[in-house]
Parts: structure tokens; sequence; C-alpha cells
């Protein structure tokens, strides 16, 4: 799957990337498009599982607030309404819970989670401590910042110092890291759609559901939303499904998926993220289609889809749209198994009106108040992004974009670029351009809506020119006309069998943007990426 190409042999060449390898080593500190959040030392699954159904019948746990059966009795309206109301009557019966980590803990492989419609704030969890006393011995320096972060065993021991609902899997006891307990394990609401569950995160912790090394974890029909890094996280988990889910409000991430395989992301509308609505990253290294993102509606966050090592995704039928970016995937992160990225598969998406600006001077200002003091409702970037880009690729490779509507993004529909092989932490000097390879353009609908009006890219098509197999073809504006592209002409397919060296002017503007800091330096001098270029004519 993975293509990787030789080194540049010429001497001029070797001088030209070695002296933009030293001018952006100083990107390192901005991780562009890339997650900001800490991990442990992770590792993927086995990759024997499957992707979970949502499961009908079965062991069932019910969890019911005080004010339950006042908003069940307003689903009226229609039969099928009818139908949901009898329903969640006969449960109110069966409620033994009122807090959802309770029936998690009393939960036991297989069961089903059900939660009646209600506000849930998971007192309990929210009256421990973040960071815990109790853990305080348990960390791990993590391979993706070097600051020393949680390891398995403070989330094992101290489950809600940083989530309100934590479903773990693994026994630390147990040398394999696979899921022993609360395997298999769905947690649903069962309301007439997913705002009738509204489970409320706490600032102060950092995810508001966590599901760790839970092979076969299901949410289904719920919303969450406030939380200092994800609503929804999964983790080193073989078989998860996110469906028919609302999610606002993230410092971060809405959904988040991370070293774990055989995953769905399916119905999902998500706004209001620091970074990233959906964030499947370091994704499967098995094979093609690993991990599937369908019908998802991403919005009104910085980006509507980031993730370092994005390998082996299929995006169908999406909507990316008023983000201040559509789509990023990307090898810049230290730590992030499965770098560089590989092999994705965008087709029959819309990806369109990135052009959210989070970095006005009003913006800069409020977004230095710590999360903790600020309005969750209000989008602070948590990096630096090319504001109005559709969909950027940043060091990735066999990639394929093809049949999709990208339009009405004023800086560019695409973006290509290559990421040095130093970012991840790998030194070899023969390797340092083995990102940006083998990427396919194919039969997009650029600058044009799915009605056939027009609604301009600022570029449909930009690239640094470095890498080799890159190519682009039938790609059509209104009308049929040729997209647009720089350079003009791009190379039509199979691509260039040689690898180009970077141009070096287009490689040179992303230097600036390394100062960027959103306390000290919110407007670098020399660097155009926060600023909202003019709208297309």
């Amino acid at each position: 799957m993975r293509q990787r190409r030789d080194g540049f042999r010429a001497t001029t060449t070797r001088l030209v990337l070695a002296g933009a390898l030293l001018a952006l080593m100083a990107l390192a500190a901005v991780p562009l498009g890339a997650g900001a959040h800490p991990e442990r030392p992770t590792a993927f699954p086995e990759g024997t599982g499957e992707v979970p159904s949502v499961r009908h019948s079965g062991p069932a746990r019910v969890v019911c607030k005080g004010k339950s059966r006042s908003r069940i009795m307003r689903i009226t309206g229609s039969p099928a309404n009818d139908r949901i109301r009898k329903r969640n009557l006969r449960l109110l019966k069966r409620c033994r819970y009122r807090h959802i980590q309770q029936a998690v803990n009393a939960a036991r492989n297989g069961d089903r989670i059900l939660i009646l419609p209600g506000v849930y704030r998971e007192q309990p969890s929210r009256a421990v401590p973040n960071p815990d006393p109790k853990c305080q011995d348990m960390y791990s320096e993590a391979e993706s910042n070097g600051k020393p972060t949680p390891n398995y065993d403070y989330e094992w021991n101290c489950p809600n110092s940083r989530q309100l609902v934590a479903i773990l899997g693994d026994s630390p006891s147990d040398p394999d890291s696979r899921c022993d307990r609360k395997c298999n394990i769905q947690i649903q609401g069962t309301g007439r759609d997913p705002a009738d569950v509204r489970v409320i995160g706490d600032k102060s912790k950092q995810n508001v559901f966590k599901a760790d090394r839970a092979d076969g974890i299901v949410f289904y029909n719920l919303s969450a939303e406030v939380s200092d890094y994800n609503n929804f996280y999964v983790l080193e988990t073989d078989g998860f499904r996110y469906e028919r889910i609302r999610s606002r409000w993230s410092n971060e991430y809405g959904f988040l998926s991370f070293v774990s395989d055989h995953g769905l992301y399916q119905n999902l509308n998500t706004y209001g993220a620091g970074d990233a609505g959906v964030y499947p990253g370091s994704g499967p290294q098995r094979a093609q289609c690993g991990i599937t993102l369908r019908n998802v509606n991403s919005h009104h966050n910085l980006q509507g889809n980031s993730g370092s090592a994005g390998d082996n995704l299929c995006f169908y039928n999406n909507r990316f749209h008023h983000n201040g970016v559509g789509v990023v995937v990307d090898s810049f992160s230290r730590g992030h198994p499965g770098t560089p990225q590989d092999s994705a598969v965008w087709k029959n998406n819309r990806i369109y009106s990135n052009n959210e600006d989070y970095f006005t001077p009003e913006y800069d200002e409020y977004c230095k108040k710590p999360y903790i003091e600020r309005d969750p409702k209000r989008v602070c970037p948590a990096i630096l992004i090319p504001i109005g880009t559709g969909l950027l690729i940043a060091g990735g490779n066999t990639n394929l974009i093809e049949d999709n509507f990208i339009y009405d993004n004023w800086r560019y529909g695409t973006m290509l670029f290559f990421v040095e092989a130093a970012f991840r932490g790998d030194e070899d000097p023969l390797i340092q351009n083995d990102t940006s390879n083998g990427n396919r353009y194919l039969n997009n609908h650029m600058g044009v809506n799915p009605d056939g009006a027009r609604d301009a890219n600022g570029v449909d098509h930009w690239w640094d020119e470095a890498g080799g197999g890159n190519c682009w073809q039938g790609n059509t504006g209104a009308g049929g006309t040729p997209a647009t592209g720089d350079p003009s002409p791009l190379p039509s397919c199979p691509g260039l069998e040689v690898n180009r060296p970077v141009n070096p002017a287009k490689h040179s503007v992303l230097v600036p943007c390394a100062t960027y800091d959103p306390l000290t330096n919110t407007d670098p001098p020399g660097c155009d990426w926060s600023t909202l270029p003019p709208e297309p004519k």
C-alpha cells in the first residue's frame, strides 16, 4: 500500500532539499493540519475484528432522569413517534440507573446501555479531580509531544479523571492489550433523534465519552457537547461505530479515533470544534477502507476533517462545508503510528464554502483566555490552517480523489505539498522526500455546485510540484471548462515517473507561518494563511 521513493541523487537537488528542510524545521512547532492532542505510546490492534452492527435486541441496562417521563410524553405527532413514545414508556419501568457511567460499570460483554430522553451531566464523574492524585505516578513519556501523559494504568485506576464516561476493555494485568471486559458494548439513545439525549460535558475534562481498547463499541442516536479535547474518543480499539450522533462545541475534536481499526463514522452532524469535526487519525494498516466515513455533515469547525497518518480511510457522500478548511490528512506529527499518510479515498463528497475566518483580531484577543473561561460555543483555533481551502493533503501518498464536488473555497479547491520525514522523527536523508507521491485527482467537479452553477474556487488545484506519480485528469469546471491549476498544466495520469524536486518558492512560503502562536504571534509577518482571501469573481 505505502509507496516509498528513493531519495534525490543529484547534488543540486539535494542542496535544494537541504535548504528547504533547514528552513522548515521550525514548522515542527506548529502542527499544520495535524492534531494537537497528546497521546501515550500506542500500538495497532490485531485487526481481526469487524465493524459492529447496531443491535435492537439482547441484554440491556436502562438509564433515565427524573424528567425523562415528561420528555417522553412530548414525542407525538406521527404514528412513528407514537411507537417511540410507547416503547420509551415501557423502558422507563425498567430504569435502574441515573447516570450513564453507573450502567457502564455494571455492564457485561455484549450489553446495550439504553439512555432515555433527558439531559445527562454525569455528576459523580464531574466530582473526580483532574488530574487525580491517586494516579499521580501513572504517566508515560508521550511519543507525540515528549511530555508526561497518563498511561493506560491511569485510565484504569482513575477512569473518570479525564472523561465523564469511560468504557475500558482491557485489564492491565492481561499483557495482550486486547478487550477482555466491556467488549461489544452499545451506548444508545432511545429518543426520536439524537437531540433527545443530551450528554453535557465538563470543560475541565478532556473527553465526554472515551472507549479505550473496547472492541466492538457502538455509539448510536445521542448527542454530546462541551469537552476540553473530544466529545467522542475511540483509542486502540478493533471494531467501532459512530452513527446517528450530534456533536458540538468541543475545544478540539467532535469525533476522534486513533490507532483503531474496523471503524464506521455514519450519519453524523458535527460542529463547533476548535480543531476538527471528525479526526480519524493513525488509520489502520490492514487494508483500504479500514475506516469509512459516510454521510457526515461537518461544518462550522476550524477543520471539517483532520487526520495525521489518516491511512486506509474511505470518504463517501459526506459534506464538509463552512469550516476554515474542509478536509486535511497529513504526515506532520511525531509519535503517530502509520506515518507517512497513505491510501485514503474520497468519492462523491461535497467540499464547499470552507471560508470561515476564526483568525480575526477579535477572535485573536478573545481566544487568549483559558478554555475554562471561554464560551464553548465560540470556535477558538487550536492550530494554524490555510483558510479557504477545500481538501489539503500535507505529505500523503497513493490517495484517490474522484468524482467530488469541490467549490466556493476562496483559496484553493485542493492543495498538495510534501512534508520532510524529519517531521515524524525520521532523519534518514534518503527518505526525506518519501511523501507526496502517487496521488490521483480524477473527474472532480471543480468550482461548480451540484446544480451546475458556477461557484469558483480561488484556484482549483494547487501543488508544490514535489514528488512523482501525482496526476490530475478529467477535472472540469462550470460548463465543462477545464479546471484551473498551479502549476498549469498539471501532469495528467499516470503522472511523472521521476520524482520532481519541490518548487523552492512555493515551499518557502510555509516558513513564516511557523512562528504562529495563539498567545504571542497571531499574525506572523509574511504568512497569509490566517487571512481570508477575497471571494473569486
